[in-house]
């Protein structure tokens, strides 16, 4: 078993985020091969990817075995950023031998689910199918709820069609990563096209993926970014291939993530705890040429 690492532990005392590195990860399903991982390191000028790609030094894919040698490879002052579930809905979490309805659960998602969570979707209820229902506490979490309601950034739902087997693998990841990353430390859960409706709205979200416009819009948004995200290697295949582009916008939004110190709502604290938080831009313009918080 690998000992937690003494940086870490140090980290985690002071309250900083100060990382060298930024790995990002667009996580596929553990017997695809579509995940795709950038490296980039902090500079003082910004964020500079050195490298990306879908395949690794040995010319395969990054299954299981060969991504996690390569995250547990990386520096000391190293964070990494996943583009996938890195924590479980309320139910799915629950030890309980009975379940004695969402209205009596005391876990503090599905209540907050039950109250705020209701009210959000009730707002939204003209843009939901009536024979649908408002919540689901096995399939959704809670950050997923505040994109839809409050960011009008549709999530994959944690367990939604299609997502178990990546989830799986997700929550498997933080496993296999425990002692040398730890959630919401220096392992961080995005969400690419959260910050890219965010940072550039909801038009560039839409177009930025699967849309004639495609490339021209990738383009766009790395010439937008690029005070602060450089590359010290050739950009063009992460403007052509999906999986790269969305590893290298992980790596961004985890640079962000430490240099503009963001922070929970307090009052979701414990729910992020529980089961894992999404990290975004807050949409607030920025000042490029002032200072950033650090």
């Amino acid at each position: 078993m690998r000992g937690e690492s003494p940086y870490l532990a140090s980290m985690i005392a002071d309250g900083s985020r100060h990382f060298n590195r930024v790995v990002g990860v667009d996580l596929g399903g553990g017997k695809g091969k579509h995940t795709a991982v950038a490296m980039g390191d902090v500079t003082p000028a910004g964020l500079e990817i050195r490298q990306y790609g879908t395949r690794g030094a040995d010319g395969k894919p990054y299954y299981d075995a060969s991504l996690c040698e390569l995250l547990l490879s990386q520096p000391e002052r190293t964070l990494v950023t996943v583009d996938a579930p890195l924590g479980l809905p309320a139910c799915v979490r629950c030890k309980l031998a009975r379940c004695p309805g969402f209205d009596r659960c005391v876990d503090p998602a599905v209540e907050w689910m039950m109250g705020e969570g209701v009210a959000l979707e009730r707002a939204h209820r003209h843009r939901v199918p009536r024979s649908k229902p408002l919540i689901t506490p096995y399939t959704q979490r809670v950050a997923e709820i505040l994109l839809r309601c409050q960011h009008e950034i549709q999530p994959r739902e944690t367990l939604g069609q299609g997502m178990g087997p990546l989830t799986a693998r997700a929550c498997h990841l933080v496993k296999a990563l425990a002692g040398r990353y730890r959630l919401d430390e220096n392992l961080i859960e995005v969400y690419p096209k959260a910050t890219v409706h965010q940072l550039a709205g909801p038009g560039a979200a839409r177009q930025y993926r699967r849309h004639p416009a495609t490339w021209s819009v990738r383009a766009g948004l790395l010439e937008q970014w690029s005070h602060e995200l450089t590359f010290a290697t050739w950009r063009e295949e992460s403007l052509r291939v999906d999986h790269c582009f969305d590893a290298v916008v992980c790596a961004y939004t985890g640079y962000l993530w430490a240099t503009e110190a963001w922070t929970l709502p307090a009052e979701l604290a414990r729910v992020a705890q529980l089961e894992g938080w999404i990290w975004f831009p807050d949409g607030q313009p920025r000042l490029w040429g002032g200072k950033k918080p650090r």
